[in-house]
């Protein structure tokens, strides 16, 4: 059973000066149309340290992540500042923010209080949204075409009489015109919002932090850890070779594989580490990738806390455990098993906001490594992400979520994934 707490939009009434949510394509255009007009007038268009403050606090309300907009975010985002940098003594980011808010009020004095207004209200970073006076939008109307002999239209050329059939013709192809680019800008910008695997990414698509692929190795397996197995200057080839360090299964090397050429087609810049060399302050750095799941301790960090977590009941069992059905073992693997004669593997995928490190992070993580690769298999096919869109309620593409998979194995081979539970929040 899928756990949803969902709330349909209502019907925003324009009554003029009402603050609103942008909750359509049409609404969100309008705010973007707007702030293209503040970022042009003379308040914004000659500082462009001001200007991206606010086009990057405007953006990131209208996909969904307003809520997450904290001075630290901002400082890193938009005034490229260290993950760790002292907010208590760096006053970049309240004093641009108040610089925004005195250059809006300036903006709509001069001339703008009938536009739809963008404000950001003290102790906020996030923008709200009012309505303008509907009289601004009746301004931009043309006026009244007339067919009597008074007509004030323009002759096109000296020697070509103008007639009101002309006129007319002229006005409904180009009204023709613009309902068909409209028309063509509204389905494209639908069939992006529908897409699973755009929907699904773009979290990480829009951030401008470079993304950490965070891969699982046998350190993080080792149970319980072994001493001296860490890298020295003194060790030898052959041991660093064979180092827990920076051994990693080809199945989890494959899966961080795909990630990595998923970001590359988008235009991501990314970063590799494994499990081992990861800080606490490279996840606070940007977006994350986990792979892995019992071999990598920054996805056992975040399990526990969740719906489904790992439960380790015998020496070589495994189980997937889901807190409101906890007598239940039917997501579970005996690693006693021999690799060849095991039929299933489940895993978990993950995309979470970690309050702690203000950043997202995606997990694909199963028992064994035929999970993982299932996992990964699942989140880079745009095919198989369309499972998760047919299943998820309405507005998931801004919720944390956790799924549990299913996969066959086969002769040492996984097969595609289905999905056997999932929790939105």
């Amino acid at each position: 059973m899928i756990a949803q707490n969902v709330h349909e939009a209502e019907p925003v009434s324009r009554v003029p000066n009402t603050a609103f949510t942008p909750a359509s394509d049409e609404e969100r255009s309008e705010v973007r149309d707007q702030l293209r007009r503040i970022l042009s007038s003379a308040a914004f268009h000659n500082s462009k340290r001001y200007a991206s403050v606010l086009k990057f606090v405007v953006d990131q309300t209208l996909l969904g992540f307003g809520d997450r907009l904290k001075e630290r975010t901002i400082g890193i985002e938009v005034f490229d500042r260290p993950p760790d940098y002292d907010t208590a003594t760096d006053h970049a980011v309240r004093s641009a923010v108040a610089e925004v808010r005195k250059r809006l009020a300036q903006y709509y004095l001069d001339g703008g209080r009938r536009e739809l207004r963008i404000e950001i209200q003290p102790g906020s970073y996030m923008p709200l949204f009012r309505w303008g006076d509907e009289a601004s939008h009746l301004a931009a109307i043309p006026a009244k075409i007339t067919t009597g002999r008074t007509s004030s239209i323009p002759a096109l050329a000296p020697d070509v009489p103008v007639t009101p059939k002309l006129w007319v013709r002229s006005f409904w192809i180009a009204a023709g015109c613009v309902i068909f680019a409209a028309a063509l800008a509204a389905a494209v910008i639908t069939t992006r919002s529908h897409d699973p695997m755009e929907s699904f990414w773009r979290p990480l698509f829009v951030s401008r932090a470079p993304v950490l692929l965070c891969i699982g190795n046998m350190e993080g397996a080792l149970e319980p850890p072994r001493d001296g197995q860490g890298l020295t200057s003194k060790m030898s080839l052959s041991d660093f070779h064979n180092s827990p360090v920076i051994t990693v299964t080809a199945y989890d090397a494959f899966t961080l594989a795909k990630f990595a050429a998923l970001m590359q087609a988008n235009g991501k810049q990314f970063r590799f580490a494994s499990q081992s060399d990861t800080t606490f302050d490279d996840l606070q750095g940007g977006p994350a990738i986990l792979v892995g799941l019992l071999n990598n301790t920054w996805t056992e960090r975040l399990v526990p806390k969740l719906r489904f977590t790992v439960e380790h009941p015998t020496v070589t069992q495994y189980v997937i455990r889901d807190r409101t059905r906890p007598s239940n073992n039917d997501w579970s693997v005996d690693y006693s098993t021999p690799y060849m004669s095991l039929t299933k593997d489940y895993a978990l995928v993950l995309r979470m906001f970690d309050p702690k490190t203000e950043q997202t992070v995606i997990v694909a993580a199963g028992i064994t490594v035929f999970g993982t690769a299932a996992a990964g298999e699942f989140l880079t096919n745009r095919n198989e992400l369309k499972k998760l869109a047919a299943i998820a309620p309405p507005g998931w593409e801004k919720k944390n979520m956790e799924l549990v998979l299913s996969t066959d194995v086969i002769g040492g081979q996984s097969g595609p994934a289905s999905i056997v539970a999932a929790q939105f929040w």
